[in-house]
């Protein structure tokens, strides 16, 4: 079984990736969502920072593949990566979920027939996309939620659907003995870049910012997670030093780290300087 996962923080990045591990992916291409804003909200489980989240506005969640030869047009975009089950079990741990309750839920859906995040769509389908009735119907099936992410379906265009790990917050894990790690440090909506700096301005949450703006090396428009970074010179002057020497290394980490060939890597998402002006890098470092 093959499992479409769609990146929204370093996941987009062959910096960030590496920290899983090498990965078999089938394919890559980058996706944008409908109604939705990207920040920083979930406190780590690996270090001193905040991890993205993405703050939906409207379930279900929908999206369609763009070329990184188009113009960004504003949508939260993120990068999708399509693996086997055993390497996407490997990503379910790092995100904080639980690798046997997925592997339950893949059980399921091969009984009827159907990818694991095509059955997860019917599932929430039947709650009627609400997604806290859709988390209990996880822990009803698994006995098991996470305070971290929780797997959440995607439809893409032409009847495929992804999954992508969306952080709970004050409205529930599904589980009212689970409490979500955004309700513990009461962070209710996403923050900006700039702000999340005030909260932490360290190491771990630098690092952290790195491994998910060189996701616009491969074309992925980031430029909602740059336009508050001029607010703080300190930050701006830290990833400005930065960004170049992670951008110079990130073509050949993003390979190494997901055993794509350079020609099937140069089909999806073309030439480097077009992805680096799209996804908003070349002008920030202007």
């Amino acid at each position: 079984m093959n499992v479409t996962v769609l990146g929204h923080g370093s996941l987009m990045s062959g910096r960030g990736l590496a920290f899983s591990g090498a990965l078999q992916v089938k394919d890559t291409f980058v996706v944008a969502l409908k109604h939705c804003t990207r920040g920083f909200a979930k406190l780590s489980r690996y270090g001193d920072r905040f991890a993205t989240d993405i703050e939906v506005q409207q379930f279900p969640l929908e999206g369609w593949r763009v070329s990184p030869s188009a113009a960004a047009n504003g949508e939260v975009e993120t990068l999708a990566l399509t693996v086997f089950l055993d390497d996407f079990s490997c990503l379910v741990k790092r995100e904080g979920y639980s690798p046997e309750a997925m592997l339950r839920l893949a059980e399921l859906a091969r009984k009827e027939k159907r990818s694991l995040a095509d059955f997860l769509w019917r599932i929430q389908a039947s709650v009627e996309h609400d997604p806290v009735r859709y988390r209990r119907q996880l822990f009803v099936l698994t006995g098991f939620t996470s305070p971290h992410y929780i797997p959440h379906p995607v439809r893409l265009a032409g009847e495929r659907y992804a999954l992508i790990f969306l952080a709970p917050g004050f409205e529930g894990t599904g589980s009212e003995a689970v409490l979500s790690v955004r309700q513990q440090t009461e962070i209710r909506a996403v923050m900006s870049t700039s702000e999340t700096w005030r909260r932490k301005p360290n190491d771990d949450q630098l690092s952290y910012f790195l491994s998910c703006l060189v996701g616009g090396v491969h074309g992925i428009n980031v430029q909602d997670l740059l336009v508050s970074v001029c607010e703080d010179p300190t930050l701006l002057a830290f990833l400005q030093n930065r960004l170049p020497q992670e951008i110079q290394e990130e073509d050949s980490r993003f390979l190494a780290v997901t055993n794509l060939s350079q020609e099937a890597y140069d089909k999806t998402f073309g030439p480097r300087e077009r992805r680096l002006t799209r996804s908003g890098l070349r002008a920030f470092l202007k």
